[in-house]
């Protein structure tokens, strides 16, 4: 499996464009997946030529949350591939907008296999509702999370709890940019707690978030951004 960011607000890769909002890039069992589609189709389509990645190929795409910073994108992909099938939350406003692009929403209110070893898992609600996605690693999982509104712990004990395997890796937005440092400092070590051992903090979890996780659990902490790919075994 193999996991590429494709827009984040944080650099990792120079000749990367930086964006606020996030998208992912993800293949897994023969399949091209998109979680997330940032902001604006117009950095989603560079970048993605930046990384060779051809979205015209992508099998289907699932969306986190209704927030624009995670939807914008989508207009790309229905100008690529209309009536792609798009996983979203249940949520209305979300639905329509992905309906009238043209695209196929199909809103999933509980924990469910969408492909081979991909599983959405059961929204929480935030605000906004707010759904995710795990990766089966076989005894463990990998975690994708949009902006982490329920709270990024919540969301890692559901995928873990539903699919009954420890979480290995997590990465996207954890919802701390504006946490005050002893909130970080308890999400931080609750998530070590959980036994993940590579966590990658990008999009809205903060400067404060990824300093401290560097300074603190430096051999876990995976930086991360626009330009990062990690291949999964």
């Amino acid at each position: 499996m193999h996991i590429a960011v494709i827009v984040d607000n944080n650099l990792y890769k120079q000749g990367m464009e930086t964006a606020w909002g996030l998208s992912i890039y993800i293949e897994a069992m023969g399949k091209k997946i998109l979680f997330d589609a940032g902001p604006d189709p117009d950095v989603l389509e560079r970048n993605a030529k930046k990384m060779g990645i051809d979205l015209s190929h992508i099998d289907f795409a699932a969306i986190s949350h209704s927030h624009g910073d995670h939807t914008g994108g989508l207009e790309l992909l229905a100008s690529l591939k209309p009536s792609l099938n798009v996983y979203i939350p249940p949520s209305i406003s979300l639905k329509s907008y992905v309906s009238d692009l043209g695209l196929n929403p199909i809103a999933l209110g509980e924990t469910m296999e969408i492909s081979e070893k991909v599983f959405y898992i059961k929204p929480l609600f935030g605000p906004p509702i707010e759904g995710s996605l795990a990766l089966d690693l076989g005894n463990k999982i990998a975690i994708l999370v949009g902006c982490s509104h329920p709270g990024v712990i919540n969301i890692v004990r559901q995928a873990s709890d539903d699919l009954g395997k420890r979480p290995y890796l997590l990465i996207g937005g954890f919802h701390t940019a504006y946490s005050p440092i002893r909130n970080i400092e308890k999400i931080a070590s609750d998530l070590i707690g959980m036994g993940i051992e590579k966590i990658y903090p990008i999009h809205c979890s903060g400067d404060a978030m990824r300093e401290y996780m560097a300074e603190r659990y430096g051999e876990r902490y995976g930086g991360g951004g626009a330009g990062l790919e990690i291949n999964l075994e």
